[in-house]
C-alpha cells in the first residue's frame, strides 16, 4: 500500500512537471523537445537515437511552407534555426501542438505527459486519420485471430516483426553502457531493420515484462483462448476482443487506441466537433480508472470519491461534494439508481 501511494505521488508530480512544461514559452529546440519525450518512454539509448532520427524524418516531410516552417491546425508549431540548420535544430514555437504531432508516430507515449496534456489543452490526445500509429494497429485490429506472441507485442507497442528481427540479431546489447556499443547498434538498425518494420513500435523492454503475466494467464486458464498449444504456448490463438478486456482488466498500458478500435472504449471523446470540457475529460478519466461499464456498475460512493479526489488536484473549482456526487451519477446507468444494474467495489 505505501509502495503505491509513493508511485502515485511520483506519477502526479511528473503530471505537473508536464504541465509546466506545456506551458513554459521559452524557445527551445525539436531535439531538446524530443529528447524530454522520449526520455519518458524509451529506456535504451540505442532505440531513443533510433527514434529521434524517425521523428526527425517524419518532421522534414511535414514542413508545409515556403519559409521551411511546421504548421498544423493553422497553428505555427516549428520555425527554423537558420544559424543551426535541420529539422531537429529547428526551434519549437508551440509545444501542444508539438506534442500533439509526436503523438502521432510514437507509440509508446509518457502516460503523464497524456493526462498533462489534456488537463492543458482541454481535450485528449488522439491519432489522426493520416497517422501511421493509426494505419499499423487498424490493420492489425482487423485480424480475427492473434497469436499469444501477436498479442503480447501489441500490447507492448511492439511490432512481432521487430522483436523477431532483434531476436535474430543476438549481439545487439540494448542494455550495454558502453557509448559505442550503442552506436554500433543504432547503425546496425538503421542498415539492417526491414524497412516495413516501423521504428517507433521497438519496446523489448515491455514485452519481455509482459511474457511472463501473459503465459501465466493463458496456461492458467484466465481468459478464453480459441487453440491452446501448451507445448508452443506463444502460438496459442485467441480473439483480439477477449484479449484486449483481459489486458484492460489488469490494468496493462497499452496504446489507447486499441480500445477504440476493439472495446468501443469512452477513452477518446467522439464528440464529432472535437470539443471537449476538463470535467468530461475528468469523467472519462474515472470511466477508465475504475473500469466502469454495463456490467460493472461501481458503486456511487466510490466513483463519488474519485471525482472529489481529482476535483481537488485538479482545482478546478472550490471542492464540492454536491459535483462530485452530481458527476458520479452522470457515468453510471440510469437502472443502477433503482439497483438493478450489476455493481462490484
Amino acid at each position: 500500500m505505501r509502495r503505491a501511494a509513493f508511485a502515485q505521488k511520483i506519477h502526479e508530480q511528473n503530471v505537473d512537471f508536464f504541465k509546466n512544461w506545456l506551458c513554459d514559452t521559452t524557445l527551445i529546440t525539436v531535439r531538446e523537445g524530443l529528447d524530454k519525450i522520449l526520455s519518458n518512454s524509451i529506456p535504451f539509448y540505442a532505440l531513443k537515437e533510433l527514434q529521434l532520427r524517425h521523428s526527425g524524418i517524419k518532421l522534414t516531410a511535414s514542413i508545409s511552407s515556403e519559409d521551411g516552417s511546421v504548421v498544423r491546425d493553422g497553428i505555427v508549431i516549428l520555425i527554423p534555426n537558420f544559424d543551426n540548420p535541420g529539422i531537429l535544430e529547428a526551434s519549437i514555437k508551440s509545444r501542444a501542438q508539438f506534442v500533439k504531432l509526436i503523438y502521432q508516430s510514437v507509440s509508446c507515449f509518457p502516460t503523464p505527459l497524456y493526462e498533462a496534456y489534456a488537463a492543458i489543452t482541454g481535450e485528449s490526445l488522439r491519432l489522426d486519420d493520416l497517422s501511421e500509429l493509426r494505419e499499423f494497429y487498424e490493420h492489425r485490429s482487423q485480424i480475427d485471430l492473434w497469436t499469444a506472441q501477436e498479442f503480447c507485442a501489441y500490447i507492448s507497442h511492439c511490432s512481432p516483426e521487430a522483436l523477431d528481427f532483434i531476436s535474430e540479431n543476438p549481439e545487439m546489447d540494448f542494455m550495454s553502457a558502453d557509448a559505442k556499443t550503442q552506436q554500433d547498434i543504432v547503425r546496425q538498425l538503421g542498415d539492417l531493420l526491414p524497412g516495413q518494420i516501423s521504428c517507433f513500435l521497438l519496446r523489448p523492454d515491455l514485452y519481455e515484462r509482459n511474457l511472463a503475466f501473459l503465459k501465466a494467464a493463458i496456461l492458467g486458464g484466465a481468459f478464453e483462448i480459441t487453440l491452446l498449444d501448451r507445448d508452443n504456448w506463444a502460438q496459442s490463438s485467441l480473439n483480439p476482443k477477449k484479449g484486449m478486456e483481459w489486458a484492460q482488466k489488469k490494468g496493462i498500458e497499452y496504446h489507447p487506441v486499441l480500445d477504440e478500435l476493439l472495446l468501443d472504449s469512452p477513452t477518446t471523446p467522439t464528440v464529432s466537433s472535437g470539443y471537449t470540457t476538463p470535467y468530461l475529460e475528468m469523467m472519462l478519466e474515472v470511466i477508465r480508472e475504475l473500469g466502469i461499464s454495463r456490467e460493472n456498475q461501481v458503486k456511487k460512493e466510490a466513483v463519488a470519491a474519485s471525482f472529489a479526489k481529482k476535483l481537488m488536484d485538479h482545482k478546478l473549482t472550490p471542492p464540492s461534494q454536491k459535483l462530485a456526487d452530481a458527476m458520479a451519477t452522470l457515468v453510471r446507468l440510469p437502472e443502477s439508481q433503482q439497483g438493478r444494474a450489476k455493481r462490484k467495489g
